[in-house]
């Protein structure tokens, strides 16, 4: 009888039937992109491919089997990285790896590793097919070229949540926040009351505070500098003129 592994909880003979199916799909060089097939796409596949051949252990740190936090660690490197599955999409998830912060696609190969690993599974594959149907309403911020904040309603979200939500948010484009509503969203929360659990995540909150920090010192540079890099007043702050 073949050994099962104490760490992944996996036989010998399941890891060597995931291998070989990774084997026969279509394989990418990490060196060069094949023809005809965007950076971006070739980057996404390349994670995929790299994260659903470990052997990384999962753990459920979560209260749900398939939509639910987990730990991810690789016994080779000591790595441990929370990963948080809301979807099969790209942006649908999170993971506190710094490849997932920079790389802008959306996904990356500990989070590709944790859908495989539902995936194998038939309930998790319905879960996953079925889609994220929280009772709890989110606020949450989605990953990818372009950083989003969304609103999640969830399945008990009370029709006058919902309605706030939709003066707030664009149910057209995802439930998206747009940025002229961001100063909005704190006054939306003190409305959501107790009878309905709404979760605002800290990496939307934070972007939002860049966000506003950001247009904050743009509208006092222009009111400084109206005449931007050709300003008068800057040319004299600086040392070294500015190459235009």
């Amino acid at each position: 009888m073949a050994g099962r592994d104490r760490r992944t909880g996996r036989s010998a003979s399941a890891r060597a039937t995931r291998r070989k199916d990774a084997q026969r799909e279509a394989r990418y060089s990490r060196l060069h992109p094949p023809a005809g097939v965007a950076p971006e796409v070739w980057q996404v596949a390349l994670r995929r491919q790299f994260g659903r051949e470990q052997d990384f252990v999962l753990e459920n740190t979560g209260s749900e089997p398939v939509f639910s936090e987990f730990l991810v660690s690789n016994p080779a490197s000591g790595g441990r990285y929370r990963v948080a599955i809301r979807g099969t999409g790209l942006g649908d998830n999170y993971c506190s790896c710094p490849d997932f912060a920079t790389n802008d696609l959306g996904t990356c190969k500990h989070i590709e590793f944790t859908l495989a690993r539902l995936e194998s599974r038939r309930s998790g594959r319905a879960a996953l097919q079925k889609g994220f149907q929280p009772p709890y309403s989110e606020v949450y911020l989605r990953y990818g070229a372009r950083r989003t904040v969304h609103f999640r309603p969830g399945v008990r979200c009370p029709a006058r949540l919902l309605a706030a939500a939709g003066a707030l948010f664009s149910e057209t484009a995802g439930w998206e926040l747009p940025l002229e509503g961001f100063p909005r969203l704190e006054s939306f929360l003190a409305k959501t009351g107790p009878d309905h659990a709404v979760r605002v995540y800290d990496d939307a909150l934070d972007f939002i505070a860049q966000v506003r920090d950001a247009s904050r010192r743009e509208a006092l540079l222009k009111a400084a500098y109206p005449a931007s890099a050709k300003s008068a007043t800057l040319r004299r702050l600086l040392r070294e003129p500015l190459h235009l």
